[in-house]
């Protein structure tokens, strides 16, 4: 019943009951890697070697999955990706701290070990930036919406960072530009490309064409917003999006194409890169690595790290890739074609596609997203990631195997989970 399936496991008869306080912990062996652990089970009880406190903490959440009984033998596990990780959208619709809280204990009982908080789109701006309040006052306040602005302050972003690492989940934030910034100009119009026109967080989904101008002040405003992300979140990498800007604006605006010229560009489509490249520079003084989405007609900029969306054989080889193809990764599309389900993007992607993913194993990691434009709630982003998401975990760990053999051990593992209280989608081979 374990999810992920260890990659190397001997089992014999027998079995001994199972007390995290009644396991041995073993010298260090560095030979297993940070995440790598070692469990021997025997009459004289259960042995845990690990090379690092990744692997201890693993090392217990496998023996928990077993239950009360543990089976002699011998399992020795390490995971075959670094970057396993779950991005969880709370610009669209925000999801409270609690339920944030809630899902790294479920990453962590997975061995998935990156959160991806995307922060900020055109629906929202969702973190607190002392230097520019109305990011929030503005930004996080939906057209339409009553109450009071749905974000996270600095403490809650400080609580759910040390929360993760205490299981070994490192939390990467995402701040998007130079598109999907909408919230963002609402709050600060001087960010645009009409500085004169007043818009409003965008309450409709898709891409919206306004985009941030090429301005050296909204460049210096962006590092600043960098400069605050990087105090409250440790971790080595920073994601700044980069994806979908429409080039309209910087076409249509004079001051647009004279700054283009002014900076030897030769059009609006370089435009997006140059941007990215000066967030990858200010990020490099502060020792962190930039993260952005793959764009088909950019080049990647050097030193950074480009997350794929669109082509799940892409990178062979290149541990500058973090593949997180939609046809195998995106648990808002439907889990199946079956009538009567709840609203979800369009396109399908079953437990099947999900189990079937083979990344290439030289690339830096993987990664499943959930978007939340059909998700309003926690108990439907729980609905719409499981049992899904326990498929790219075993995939992420590196031991898929047989397809009826982890359905086998699934319905076990679901009906844990719903005794955690977890609201568990459909289980549609």
């Amino acid at each position: 019943m374990i999810i992920p399936r260890p990659r190397e496991l001997a089992v014999l008869g027998g079995s001994v009951a199972f007390h995290p306080d009644l396991v041995r912990l073993a010298p260090q062996d560095d030979s297993l890697g940070e995440e790598g652990y070692r469990l021997d089970v025997g009459p004289s009880g259960i042995r845990l070697t690990a090379g690092g406190g990744a692997g201890r903490f693993y090392g217990l959440q496998t023996l928990a999955q077993f239950g009360a009984a543990v089976p002699y033998g011998t399992i020795e596990d390490r995971p075959r990706f670094g970057w396993r990780g779950v991005m969880l959208d709370v610009a669209r619709h925000f999801m409270p701290k609690a339920f944030v809280l809630r899902l790294i204990d479920l990453l962590a009982e997975h061995k998935l070990n990156i959160l991806h908080l995307h922060l900020t789109d055109d629906q929202g701006w969702r973190l607190e930036i002392e230097r520019y309040p109305r990011l929030t006052e503005v930004g996080a306040r939906r057209v339409g919406s009553t109450g009071t602005p749905e974000f996270y302050s600095r403490e809650d972003i400080r609580e759910i960072v040390a929360y993760a690492g205490e299981r070994f989940v490192t939390v990467v934030p995402e701040i998007e530009m130079p598109g999907h910034v909408q919230a963002a100009i609402a709050a600060y119009p001087e960010l645009g490309n009409q500085p004169s026109r007043r818009l409003e967080v965008w309450s409709e989904w898709g891409i919206s064409e306004h985009v941030f101008n090429l301005e050296e002040s909204t460049i210096r405003f962006c590092q600043d917003v960098l400069d605050e992300v990087v105090e409250l979140f440790p971790g080595p990498y920073i994601h700044v999006g980069g994806d979908e800007c429409p080039p309209a604006e910087w076409e249509h605006s004079p001051r647009a194409r004279r700054r283009l010229e002014e900076l030897g560009l030769s059009g609006p489509s370089q435009a997006c890169g140059w941007f990215i490249g000066r967030m990858a520079s200010h990020l490099s003084r502060h020792g962190r690595e930039l993260i952005c989405w793959d764009e088909p007609d950019r080049e990647p900029t050097p030193g950074t790290t480009v997350m794929v969306w669109r082509d799940e054989h892409a990178g062979r080889d290149r541990t500058d890739i973090i593949l997180a193809p939609h046809t195998r990764t995106y648990l808002d599309y439907y889990p199946s074609d079956a009538p009567g389900q709840p609203p979800a993007q369009p396109g399908v992607v079953t437990l099947a596609d999900a189990y079937g993913f083979a990344p290439d194993p030289g690339v830096r990691g993987v990664q499943c997203q959930i978007w939340t434009e059909y998700m309003p709630t926690p108990e439907q982003v729980e609905y719409m990631a499981f049992p899904r998401l326990c498929a790219f975990a075993e995939v992420a760990w590196g031991s898929p195997g047989d397809y009826p053999d982890f359905l086998q051990r699934l319905d076990p593992h679901l009906a844990r989970l719903t005794a955690q209280g977890v609201r568990v989608g459909p289980l549609i081979p």
